[in-house]
């Protein structure tokens, strides 16, 4: 925003106050024919960091705009390595979950298109490397050098090895036949002490890699004990059951089926107080149910998914993991049943519940509450309710501030603006009461004892 500062009804300075209020994010250039201090300092209060004297010099204000893009840029850059993390510390959770519920499915096809939007498997990924007769006993040894084979010979790990019966899998690129030829004699020379039989190994080859997948699955699917091992060398134990909690699609199916609060309420209870629900596994149950219940929807993005993710994986018991399902659970179930499950219901509900909250923006609760893209929810909101946000938060707190006027019959204007959510700047709050009613609290209190 390029704003001056003495302007007729706002000023550019209540400007900014307000618009940062809004949204955080937005950034300034302040126009003004007035060197005055106390107004750079009162404009550095909400982060602007240009201000430009008029007349304006036209390659001043160019380069002004170019330092905003450039930090832009970096922010980008930057929340851009941010969810790179994320999503790298919870690779193998990801990689675990989507073994679990493909497990479930004869056709991975929409569960692999699914996981693939976060694990991105490289197109290379259509080979992998079967080792036969590797016994149980001797798996620590066989994983710690494998590890040194794959690193001497500078071949990373697509996935997780994958171990069943004797067999383990490896996923690595292996497109030439040197390689697999090269890769086959140095575990063939492994051995270990009494170890009975010598180790076979061969490669599958496939022309994509959902086919590579399927065909792996179908060849793990016939076990009840399926073992994964992570970049630690860590060993996690899947149970192939029909008793398994994480039936991740029976979960999801049975939330979308739900017609009442209730009925939501029982089915998350149930699952979750199960007393071999670890932490670990419910946290996997909580980020596999979001994937499960978001994979129709377009607007589902990586920005939306990390921050559930986040917040999943900082929880530190299963109950708190509960409540976030409760959550994305309300917004999936049947909107035509129940209208106030829709996110904007959700949203209103919430609004009602916390109008004393001052930072109450559509971009926090998209984010923190709903878990979904803000300019869809925009969009949705104005869609839904005719109006903007912003003006329905407005209205919700005058009508409020009415009510608290009139109850307590109070011409203390900072308590007032405390409780709807204007924090200590009553001054704000009396100007967005009279814009609402026409009237100052002050004068609308005068009316109302007028009447009595």
């Amino acid at each position: 925003i390029i704003t001056d500062i003495r302007m007729p009804v706002l000023d550019g300075l209540a400007l900014i106050e307000r618009a940062h209020k809004s949204d955080s994010s937005i950034d300034f250039i302040l126009l003004s024919g007035f060197a005055e201090f106390e107004y750079a300092k009162q404009a550095m209060h909400f982060g602007v960091k240009h201000y430009l004297l008029k007349p304006t010099d036209k390659q001043e204000l160019i380069h002004a705009l170019l330092q905003i893009a450039k930090a832009r840029e970096k922010d980008i850059l930057i929340q851009q390595e941010k969810q790179q993390n994320i999503l790298s510390d919870l690779r193998f959770p990801l990689e675990k979950g989507f073994i679990i519920e493909a497990l479930q499915h004869p056709d991975i096809s929409d569960t692999f298109d699914k996981y693939q939007n976060l694990l991105r498997l490289p197109e290379s990924c259509t080979c992998a490397c079967i080792c036969s007769f590797v016994e149980e006993i001797y798996l620590t040894g066989f994983l710690e050098d494998i590890h040194k084979i794959l690193q001497q010979n500078y071949l990373p790990l697509y996935f997780p090895i994958t171990y069943v019966k004797n067999s383990a899998i490896l996923i690595f690129p292996a497109d030439s036949l040197s390689i697999q030829e090269q890769i086959r004699s140095q575990i063939c020379a492994l051995s270990y002490p009494d170890q009975s039989v010598d180790f076979d190994v061969s490669f599958l080859h496939c022309t994509e890699k959902k086919i590579l997948f399927e065909e792996l699955l179908h060849k793990i699917s016939r076990y009840s004990r399926i073992l994964m091992i992570d970049s630690s060398l860590c060993i996690h134990e899947i149970s192939n059951s029909l008793t398994t909690p994480w039936q991740i699609e029976k979960l999801g199916a049975a939330i979308c089926r739900a017609e009442e609060d209730c009925d939501i309420d029982k089915i998350l209870t149930t699952t979750f107080s199960s007393s071999s629900l670890d932490l670990e596994t419910a946290k996997n149950l909580a980020l596999s149910t979001y994937l499960w219940l978001n994979s129709t929807e377009d607007i589902t993005t990586v920005d939306t998914a990390c921050d559930f993710f986040r917040k999943v994986y900082s929880c530190n018991n299963t109950h708190a993991i509960y409540e976030l399902l409760r959550v994305l659970s309300f917004q999936k179930s049947p909107q035509t049943a129940q209208p106030n499950r829709s996110n904007v219901g959700l949203l209103k509900t919430y609004v009602s519940q916390h109008l004393d909250e001052e930072n109450l923006s559509l971009k926090w609760l998209a984010e923190n509450y709903l878990f979904v893209n803000v300019r869809y929810l925009s969009k949705q909101f104005v869609k839904e309710e005719g109006e903007r946000f912003s003006d329905y938060l407005n209205r919700q707190r005058m009508e409020e501030a009415k009510k608290l006027l009139i109850l307590y019959n109070n011409d203390n204007i900072k308590d007032i603006a405390k409780q709807i959510g204007f924090g200590n700047n009553p001054r704000y709050f009396s100007q967005v009461f009279k814009r609402y009613t026409g009237y100052t609290p002050s004068t609308f209190l005068e009316e109302i004892q007028s009447k009595r």
